[in-house]
This record gives C-alpha cells, structure tokens and sequence, in this order.
C-alpha cells in the first residue's frame, strides 16, 4: 500500500505517513512504514512488528488511534508478500534468527537507540525477545502479545511442509473450517482468515518449514528490558500457559491480561500499554 492507501485504510490519522524498503540481513529489503505524528510526541517511538503473514488491516482500529499520539515504525517481516528477496528462498532464511537480524540492520536505518517500546504479537512478539535474548536488539521495554516459545501445527499439517508450494492455496481453503473451529474468537479467525488467503505461498511454505520445531533459548534471564507479555483467557490459539512461563523467566517480565485477542488489536489496549509503561 502507498501513503494514501495507509491513510484511507486508518481513516486519516493526525500524522505523517512515509512508506520506503530499507535494506535488512543477506540481502532482504523489508516493507517499513512510518507514522510520525503531526503533533510533537515525547514518548518513546514504538517499533511494531505484526505477527505472522499478518496484514495491516487487522491491526487498522489500533494503528488508527495510536498513530496519532506517537512516532511508530511498523515493520513487515520477510515472509511477507511485500518483502523483497535477493535469491532464491531457502527455509534457514525464515529462521527466527534471520528475523532478529533483519530488525537490528533496519534499527540502525531508522537511528533507533535504547529509548524505544518494542511492540509485537505472535511470531513477532518471539522475533523481539529471541533478538533481545541475542543482544541483536536494543530498547528499554517492550510490550509482547502472545509470544510463543514453540511453534507447533497440528500433525496432520506436517506432511504438507513437504508438498508443492502451489498446492497451499487450496489446502489453505480446506482448512479453514478447521481454522475455525478451533478459534473461539470471531474476530480473530476473520484476522487469520484474511492473512493466509493473502500469503505469499512459498515464503508461507519455507517459513512453516524453518520453524516448525523452533524451541524459544531458555536463558531469557539475559534480557533485562521491561517487558510485559500480553494474554488473553479466550485466545485458544496462544496458550497462556506458554505466556505465564516467558514472563516468569523474564527478570523484570509482568503478564497483563486482557479480555480478548480482539481487543489487543483495537484502540483499548493503548489504555494498558500506556498504565503499565507509567507502573
């Protein structure tokens, strides 16, 4: 999307809109755009990372509100359609390290220093803490939506990381029922549904492949960032269980709870971002 397309699609946020490629590791170029706000913001500028194949429609109510209160550079990742790519793909360049590099190159890009909120859900929530735990990441607090610390599919969806990437389409198609059935959130499943039918395929494929057996390091007690994991009881997708646990072996780690996935993704949860922040 341009400029234009950012701002109808945020209904004309009190901002600055600027959409560019800035170059990430091994080549990647990566999709950033940045909202800076027409009136002059002291909080620390956010870097938001959207989770896996994630579009910004799903993210719009939040952005729409947010944009306009404080500088905020949102990143999309390498498997995305919009990312521009040197060779040809290979699964290792979805690896989550590979993700953590790109960030660190493009923090530099964007002269970003310690004084920033890193925000991110799903796959790019675990993008941030893997890069933080790496030391690839700097920034003083970050506020993460359901990170996980594996990445596991159904078993029934394993042979198809084997099959011909142009078979996802319908295979997709045929799992959305399942899809469906499993998340109890209509507005959730309408985010994944919108997502996969709008996957690069391939990508989709190998970063399936890259991570399926991907296990979060253990020592994240090297991260001494404020950091504050964000669960919802009703997210079936995200277990919190998994939440609980990150955020217990994070030094300065705390859980905000939150009525729903949805409502992570909607202009509320600026509320609880900017209550934890000031705590």
């Amino acid at each position: 999307m341009n400029p234009a397309e950012v701002a109808e699609l945020l209904d004309n946020p009190d901002c600055h809109i600027e959409s560019r490629y800035l170059n990430a590791s091994d080549g990647f170029q990566l999709r950033v755009y940045s909202f800076t706000p027409n009136q002059k913001s002291t909080a620390p500028p956010v870097v938001f990372i959207p989770g896996w194949t994630s579009v910004m429609d799903g993210w719009a109510p939040l952005l729409s509100a947010w944009v306009g209160k404080r500088t905020i550079h949102y990143i999309e990742t390498r498997e995305k359609r919009s990312a521009t790519v040197p060779k040809k793909l290979r699964a290792r360049d979805f690896e989550m390290l590979r993700h953590a590099e790109d960030l660190n190159e493009i923090s530099a890009e964007l002269n970003l220093d310690e004084n920033v909120l890193w925000f991110g859900s799903s796959l790019g929530a675990t993008v941030i803490l893997h890069g933080l735990m790496e030391g690839l990441l700097k920034g003083n607090s970050a506020f993460l939506i359901a990170p996980n610390s594996q990445f596991r599919f159904p078993t029934w969806m394993v042979p198809l990381t084997a099959a011909p990437w142009w078979c996802y389409s319908p295979l997709i198609r045929l799992g959305l029922p399942y899809l469906k059935w499993r998340l109890k959130e209509p507005g959730q499943y309408i985010r994944y549904r919108r997502t996969l039918t709008q996957a690069h395929l391939l990508r989709l494929k190998k970063s399936v492949q890259a991570n399926r057996r991907y296990d979060l390091p253990a020592n994240l007690e090297r991260i001494n960032a404020k950091i504050a994991i964000c669960v919802a009881a009703s997210d079936t997708l995200h277990t919190g269980a998994d939440s609980h646990g990150i955020a217990d072996a994070l030094p300065n780690g705390c859980l905000v709870e939150v009525p729903s996935n949805q409502y992570a993704h909607e202009a509320d949860v600026i509320a609880d971002i900017d209550s934890w922040e000031a705590a």
